[in-house]
C-alpha cells in the first residue's frame, strides 16, 4: 500500500519542498487486533502532525492440495484468533511534489508476516500451523492530483521477495521445508483532509508454492482494507496527500 505525507519533522519546509516518502503500517487479520492499534496510530499521527502511521484489516486466502485448511476466526477472542495474521511494515523512498495533476514516487519496503491456521493432514485431526516470513522489495506509484488539491487518487504496483523465517506445524520440517519466492503488490487509495485521511484497498499475490513437497501444495494471497485516522488535523491537512 502507499501513502504520501509531509511529516512535521522539518518545520522550515513546505509541503511542496518535502520529497520524503515514509510510511509505517500495522495490519492484522482479526477485527479487534486491527481496531485497537488504530488508537495508537491515531495518537502517533496527532503527535507527529502527519499521516505516517496507518492501520489495516488483512484477509488471507489459501489454496491447498493434499490436505484441508481452516482459518482461525476474524472475530474470535482466543490467542490464535487475535494473532491469526500479523503484518507490520516499513516503507521509505522518494516522491514528487508538483502542482500538476500527476505526481509519482518510489519506495523500498521491509515487512514481517505471521500467519496462523489449522490443517488436517494426518489421522490426528486439525493441527495448528504458524508461518513467519520476511519480505523485502519496493513499489512505484502515481498520484492523480497536485499538492494544492484537497483530495488525491493513488495507484501503486510493486514486488517483494518472501523469505521464510520459521514454520511450526505438521506440513514441513521448520523453515527448511518452506519455499522463498516472489510476491506482487497492488494498491488503490483515496487520500484527503478529513478525519479519516486515507482509505484504500490492497492485494498481495504469492507466485510460488509455500511447501517444498510433492504430495501437498499451499498457495495464498492477501486482500486488505487500510485507513489513516487523523481527526485533529482537518484544518491543516489540505495541502498534502
Amino acid at each position: 500500500m502507499a501513502i504520501i505525507l509531509m511529516p512535521n519533522l522539518l518545520r522550515g519546509q513546505t509541503a511542496r519542498d518535502n520529497h520524503l516518502f515514509l510510511h509505517v503500517n500495522f495490519a492484522a487479520g482479526n477485527v479487534y487486533t486491527a481496531a485497537f492499534p488504530s488508537l495508537a496510530t491515531w495518537g502517533l499521527n496527532e503527535l507527529t502532525k502527519s499521516n505516517i502511521f496507518e492501520s489495516a484489516l488483512e484477509v488471507p486466502f489459501y489454496s491447498t492440495d493434499g490436505f484441508d485448511l481452516e482459518q482461525y476466526s476474524m472475530v474470535g477472542y482466543t490467542a490464535h484468533d487475535l494473532f491469526k495474521d500479523i503484518h507490520p511494515s516499513l516503507k521509505i523512498g522518494y516522491q514528487t511534489r508538483r502542482m500538476s495533476d500527476f505526481n509519482w514516487g518510489i519506495y523500498a519496503s521491509g515487512e514481517y508476516i505471521m500467519n496462523q491456521f489449522k490443517t488436517q493432514y494426518s489421522i490426528f485431526g486439525y493441527e495448528s500451523n504458524k508461518l513467519q516470513r520476511f519480505l523485502v522489495g519496493g513499489s512505484a506509484f502515481v498520484v492523480i492530483g497536485g499538492v494544492d488539491k484537497m483530495y488525491h487518487f493513488m495507484i501503486e504496483a510493486g514486488g517483494r521477495y518472501s523469505m521464510a523465517l520459521n514454520y511450526e506445524g505438521p506440513l514441513a520440517d521448520g523453515k527448511d521445508g518452506i519455499n522463498n519466492g516472489l510476491v506482487s503488490h497492488f494498491a488503490l487509495k483515496v487520500t484527503g483532509a478529513g478525519g479519516i485521511q486515507d482509505f484504500g484497498i490492497y492485494a498481495d499475490f504469492n507466485h510460488f508454492d509455500l511447501l517444498k513437497r510433492n504430495d501437498a501444495k499451499l498457495k495464498m494471497f492477501n486482500i486488505g482494507i487500510m485507513w489513516t485516522v487523523t481527526p485533529g488535523q482537518r484544518e491543516n491537512r489540505t495541502d498534502i496527500y
